[in-house]
């Protein structure tokens, strides 16, 4: 089994070098997990014949396809727009690394690392004809500020200067030194479109549906709800890339039932974070490589002063009426991993004596009765969650523990969306007091970061704003040191457990769960498919 091993040693090489590394990125793909020597597992030195099709399942259909607009996260349109962008720079879950990919390097000047260098490949064109140099990727990252899209990377591009170079070098200059800003770009900056696209406000609103880039595979066909057709792009870059013909992404929301739909040859391959899922899609031999992750399945409590939420004592009440334990036992059979708090338990910034509180009904009870005024005054919150059975019946359990805990003083209203309407309704609006969230985060930089931080953007959909916070994370960011590093995101925990924003009851995973006819399978960043290595058995 491969996991994500989050290496310092690795990172602060990397950061020596000064560069991502101008050398082509050795093939490092993930084996099936439990499968050992089996033969169903992908072939971590095998090449995918040329030609053939594949269906991926995801449960949501994209509110489009710009990288404005979608989502970028493994579950989302993380992989529909690696297929049809490519990516400049990919973080290796096997190492913590970041490789390039479109780009050539990301390299700070120096040793002072509030300036960047991004250099690009020669040659590399988008389908329309238009070059991928500096002043694309420069006009790309700009169009983020653009308000009417409310891109979630705003906050970030709006603190950057941009200088074009020539004609493959962009120069970034950072407000404040960033030793990981490569791992911003990567899960923040890495799809670019063509500069066509961006020349008016028209322009970019059509490319939501009829979208243009560099990648692997260009869109064929979109039917609202049930699929997307990718077919290959014969001018892709490489140029015995990809392996694939065409490339199927179909629609759901059913997750459970993700391994059968494999299993049973309807579709080929998916990306879970259901641990349950993913022990069934191993016991039914198909292909697993799983990487765990810091961050969690979440409640977030929307803080804003003109919610609920924005009490302590309410948020306090919420958590210490519910389980860890209880909820793994439930809904993952136990095969879970009850969280402790944002960092999962194999990560190097885990601290074990800082588990975040829970647990304690008894507490919960005696704050509920005073919050209410013995139910007096009742409380309403409304839980919003995406649309699927899963995060349904998990809803409802937590709906029934808070409502018994606080004997009919909180009133806990579920209210399930579609994912792009779930993920403006939170992000986008704030119009919510509480959500299920996830964050899939292979390192604290930018994702933690963005989420917790005051001048988080969109990513800070609780509303949170401690100072302290913004702190160790700002010294976090700027660290140099393992060592100190730890330091800050200790200090981290210890506010975050007193000021509770949020709960999380599962630690993150992500899997590919595949059929054993594919091969050259890789995961990048927080579990998102890279689309030129991927292909069928020779």
């Amino acid at each position: 089994m491969i996991r994500h091993d989050r290496r310092w040693g690795t990172r602060r090489r990397v950061l020596r070098r000064a560069r991502i590394g101008c050398v082509a990125a050795v093939l490092v793909l993930l084996a099936g997990c439990s499968q050992g020597g089996d033969k169903t597992a992908p072939d971590p030195k095998g090449t995918p014949r040329k030609g053939g099709s594949l269906t991926m399942v995801l449960p949501g259909d994209s509110r489009g396809l710009d990288p404005y607009t979608a989502s970028a996260n493994n579950v989302a349109d993380g992989s529909r727009l690696s297929a049809l962008y490519d990516v400049l720079l990919w973080t290796d879950p096997t190492t913590g690394g970041v490789q390039p990919q479109l780009a050539e390097s990301l390299s700070p000047e120096g040793v002072d690392t509030s300036s960047w260098v991004l250099t690009l490949r020669p040659g590399v064109r988008f389908t329309d004809g238009a070059e991928l140099n500096a002043e694309a990727v420069k006009r790309a990252w700009e169009a983020h500020l653009k308000p009417q899209l409310r891109s979630i990377s705003a906050v970030l591009v709006t603190t950057l200067k941009l200088t074009v170079v020539d004609n493959l070098r962009l120069r970034i200059k950072l407000p404040a030194p960033n030793a990981n800003f490569d791992r911003a770009v990567t899960r923040n900056l890495n799809f670019i479109p063509s500069p066509r696209t961006l020349e008016t406000d028209q322009s970019i609103a059509a490319s939501a549906k009829a979208p243009v880039g560099a990648g692997p595979f260009k869109l064929r066909e979109w039917v609202p709800g049930q699929r997307m057709t990718f077919d290959r792009n014969p001018d892709y870059w490489q140029k015995d890339r990809p392996y694939l013909d065409s490339v199927t992404f179909v629609v759901n929301p059913d997750t459970a039932q993700a391994a059968k739909t494999i299993d049973a040859g309807k579709a080929d391959i998916t990306v879970s974070t259901d641990m349950l899922l993913i022990n069934e899609a191993r016991q039914r031999g198909l292909a697993v490589g799983d990487i765990p992750l810091n961050g969690g399945l979440m409640i977030a409590f929307n803080m804003r002063k003109n919610r609920a939420f924005a009490n302590p004592d309410l948020r306090r009440a919420v958590v210490l009426s519910l389980s860890t334990d209880a909820i793994d036992k439930r809904f993952y059979a136990g095969a879970g991993a009850p969280a402790k708090g944002i960092f999962g338990s194999s990560s190097p910034l885990a601290n074990i004596q800082l588990s975040a509180p829970q647990n304690e009904p008894e507490t919960a009870a005696t704050l509920f009765a005073s919050l209410t005024d013995n139910g007096r005054k009742p409380i309403d919150i409304t839980y919003v969650i995406p649309r699927s059975p899963k995060a349904e019946a998990i809803a409802q359990y937590i709906k029934e523990t808070v409502e018994k805990a606080s004997n009919g003083g909180v009133r806990w209203k579920i209210e399930s969306e579609d994912i792009p309407n779930f993920i403006k309704r939170t992000s986008g609006e704030a119009n919510f007091d509480a959500s299920v969230y996830q964050i899939w985060a292979e390192d604290p930089e930018p994702t933690i970061y963005q989420f917790l931080h005051s001048k988080g953007g969109y990513s800070n959909i609780t509303g949170y704003n401690n100072a302290d916070v913004d702190a160790a994370l700002d010294s976090a960011r700027q660290a140099t040191s393992q060592s100190a590093r730890s330091e800050a995101y200790t200090r981290l925990q210890v506010e975050v457990n007193r000021d509770l924003p949020y709960f999380v009851y599962q630690e993150a995973v992500a899997a590919y769960l595949c059929a054993p006819r594919l091969t050259g399978v890789q995961l990048f960043n927080d579990g998102v498919l890279l689309f030129d290595r991927i292909g069928l058995r020779a």
